[in-house]
């Protein structure tokens, strides 16, 4: 499915989750700094960034499960009531702190932990970002001067020894992967945004954010600021372009094209420049 072919949802789905907390599942240089822009501007969202709820929610889950002696997928009614205790508890210091009556939050949680939290609270509203390969790897090239660093990145540079362009475009096809993934088993509750699309088509997009989360009308800034640093635009990577691709082994090269092809992307070839 295209960035631009969002399936259709009915009017009530929206409208009943109009207290809902909304989700948005971003990774660097996925571009999610306009998206934040945008949600900012609505005076009922709280946005705030990796406060760490979802991770915790999934390891109080898990810890729950394990109390309980079932391995499976169940929660228990106190599980779950315990475990929405505590995480009603740090919403409303969130709320209480930046204002607001609705969390908004940036993460790039595993989609494991995003589908814990959807099963303890399934009204949330799930923003999906994605953007293409080579966007992904020159932005993220352009805030990493000596490569990508940090323990996000620290699986893919040890798979790719020697060979940040191969490591990058690893990280990206991994999460990418992930995120589809969830979309299709989450199809009502989440909204593909691409990057780029709040610029190149914003007199779409921004209604279509609008309805989905059941906002009021009081928000929707076009101004957009420049992202935040951990996930950037790509003009932020623009001096690392020229980035070869063939340094992408043609196994991973052909996952970037396949991911591409089910995003609605034209493909990478093995002799482009990123």
């Amino acid at each position: 499915m295209s960035v631009d072919q969002r399936p259709a949802r009915p009017a009530e789905a929206a409208a009943s989750s109009r207290n809902a907390p909304v989700i948005v599942m971003t990774y660097a240089g996925s571009g999610a700094g306009q998206l934040r822009s945008v949600l900012s501007s609505f005076p009922e969202l709280a946005c705030t960034q990796r406060t760490g709820i979802l991770p915790l929610c999934h390891q109080a889950v898990t810890t729950w499960q394990t109390a309980d002696g079932d391995a499976g997928e169940r929660v228990s009614p106190l599980a779950a009531a315990s475990v929405r205790a505590l995480t009603g508890g740090l919403v409303t210091a969130i709320l209480a702190r930046e204002g607001g009556t609705r969390w908004c939050e940036f993460t790039s949680a595993p989609p494991a932990a995003a589908g814990t939290f959807a099963r303890l609270y399934p009204q949330t509203r799930f923003l999906i970002t994605h953007c293409r390969a080579d966007t992904a790897v020159r932005a993220i090239a352009g805030a990493n001067r000596w490569g990508p660093e940090g323990p996000e990145f620290a699986p893919f540079v040890s798979a790719h020894p020697g060979n940040p362009v191969a490591a990058m475009a690893s990280y990206w096809a991994a999460h990418t992967a992930q995120y589809l993934e969830f979309e299709q088993a989450h199809p009502q509750a989440c909204l593909r945004i691409g990057a780029g699309d709040l610029t190149a088509n914003a007199a779409q997009v921004l209604p279509d954010i609008s309805d989905f989360l059941a906002l009021g009308k009081g928000g929707v800034s076009r101004s957009f600021t420049q992202d935040d640093g951990w996930s950037r635009q790509a003009e932020d990577g623009a001096a690392a372009a020229g980035l070869p691709a063939d340094r992408i082994p043609a196994p991973l090269l052909a996952q970037v094209n396949e991911l591409h092809r089910n995003l609605g992307y034209p493909p990478v070839a093995a002799g482009d420049s990123l």
